[in-house]
């Protein structure tokens, strides 16, 4: 359960504000929502080959795995850069994209460098309490963040139009698997996979309670997708940034006393951000400790990467450059995730015909 949690608080991180804006513009109709239907059992699948995978090679990271001899050892040393080069990138659009955010609604003259630097600073934090302190945070946070959700989407069902979205698959299914490659982005985050089922016990390694959770978060982005198209309306959602947030300021719990909630609704965002942005730190730092610094401390190599990401943050000079950095981004995860996967399984499977040669010989 612990792992499904963790899996849920780094996957719904910035995904939740622009899945539907982006299903809208991609499939340029209001048949989107099918799409992450189809995203979420690609991501299911995958979960279950990378589970599969761990169960060759119980207690160790997918880095780990590769071992520190002959070739293995460099194999191993070309995944650790290409990890921490995707994480360092990540974790730092995650913090372009929470300085928009909290610069548009919440401090709008506060400078982004310094809601940024925060971040950080509580990210660096968090990551010297190491997995545990990471994981009971995810524990803490995710139902306050849920409670947020299920009050946006409960008091915005009753304002929906169906028509908005009817017929449905009125062009055919062509839009709809057009759409496939943005919910199938959405779900990006499984990656971690590989680093944490290192802690999980050998008999613990099933993916069934994983996929439950990317059966849960495929439930909240149909709700929050649909929602956007029938209560915004499908044109609307097409030009705004940030749908869920529209979605918020829709709900009215008691005339004249609780009229705004998208306030509360960004500051628990942020709280789910910071849970995806410390997962990234940690596992980022983990990795320059384990296969680059090993006697260094781990605090200070998580200031030094913080550094790093704090420059690269700025480096998109607005929000639709940050934006496409997030494109690029998630297209280069989900080929580093489908391109391990494939080396893994082909050492496996070489690992096994060599074995049983020796086998062979011996005998």
């Amino acid at each position: 359960m612990e792992m499904t949690i963790t899996l849920i608080s780094m996957i719904i991180g910035v995904g939740i504000l622009t899945l539907p804006r982006a299903l809208a513009t991609t499939v340029e109709t209001s048949d989107g929502w099918i799409s992450i239907v189809f995203g979420a059992v690609i991501n299911m699948f995958i979960v279950f080959l990378i589970v599969r995978l761990h169960r060759h090679f119980p207690g160790k990271t997918f880095i780990g795995f590769w071992g520190d001899k002959h070739i293995g050892k460099w194999v191993g040393k070309l995944f650790s850069v290409l990890f921490l080069l995707y994480f360092v990138i990540l974790i730092a659009y995650e913090a372009r994209t929470l300085s928009v955010v909290v610069k548009i609604y919440l401090l709008d003259r506060s400078p982004s460098e310094v809601s940024v630097l925060l971040i950080f600073l509580a990210t660096t934090y968090a990551v010297t309490k190491g997995v545990q302190g990471i994981v009971h945070l995810n524990l803490m946070f995710f139902p306050i963040v849920m409670m947020i959700l299920i009050i946006i989407i409960v008091f915005n069902i009753p304002q929906a139009n169906i028509d908005e979205i009817l017929p449905i698959a009125a062009e055919g299914l062509s839009p709809i698997f057009m759409g496939v490659s943005e919910t199938a982005l959405a779900f990006l985050g499984i990656e971690i996979l590989f680093f944490f089922l290192a802690y999980v016990k050998p008999q613990g390694l099933k993916a069934t309670m994983l996929n439950v959770g990317i059966g849960f978060i495929a439930i909240l982005y149909l709700i929050i997708t649909l929602l956007s198209f029938t209560v915004i309306g499908f044109e609307s959602t097409e030009t705004i940034t940030f749908p869920l947030v529209a979605l918020a300021k829709e709900v009215e719990i008691i005339e004249g006393v609780v009229e705004r909630i998208e306030p509360f609704m960004i500051a628990v965002w942020i709280m789910s951000i910071f849970n995806t942005m410390a997962i990234i730190h940690f596992l980022a730092t983990k990795i320059v400790k384990d296969e680059f610094v090993k006697q260094g401390r781990l605090s200070s190599i998580a200031i030094c990467l913080a550094g790093f990401a704090y420059v690269i943050t700025f480096v998109p000079n607005s929000v639709q450059e940050a934006f496409l950095l997030g494109d690029y981004i998630s297209y280069f995860g989900l080929g580093l995730t489908c391109f391990s996967l494939v080396s893994g399984y082909l050492f496996v499977f070489f690992k096994k015909k060599r074995n049983k040669k020796e086998k062979s010989e011996v005998v």
